[in-house]
């Protein structure tokens, strides 16, 4: 499954999440896309591994233009600031 979301005031950015299993362990790949058509970009940003509850992934918004929250069952918050002109998250993340 794959949802996406756009970025407020930022019609060509959206925060892709995928899901998937590996065997009865949930995943999660999180990753933003900037621009469209063939000048389109992709940038990963986080893996989230379920094969312990507190690692899966609970929710991903985005927490400005340029800034993306992601955040586990266990608590844990990861606040990933990208860069305003090309998109690209200054930090990969990772749960699991």
């Amino acid at each position: 499954m794959t949802a996406s979301r756009r970025a407020r005031r930022r019609p060509d950015r959206s925060l892709v999440i995928h899901e998937g299993a590996a065997m009865i362990d949930p995943l999660w790949w999180v990753s933003v896309d900037e621009g469209s058509g063939l000048s389109a970009r992709r940038w990963p940003v986080g893996f989230f591994n379920g094969d312990a509850t507190d690692n899966e992934l609970t929710s991903a918004e985005w927490d400005g233009p340029d800034r993306i929250r992601l955040a586990t069952r266990g608590g844990e918050v990861f606040v990933v600031a990208l860069d305003p002109e090309t998109g690209r998250p200054g930090q990969q993340v990772r749960a699991g």
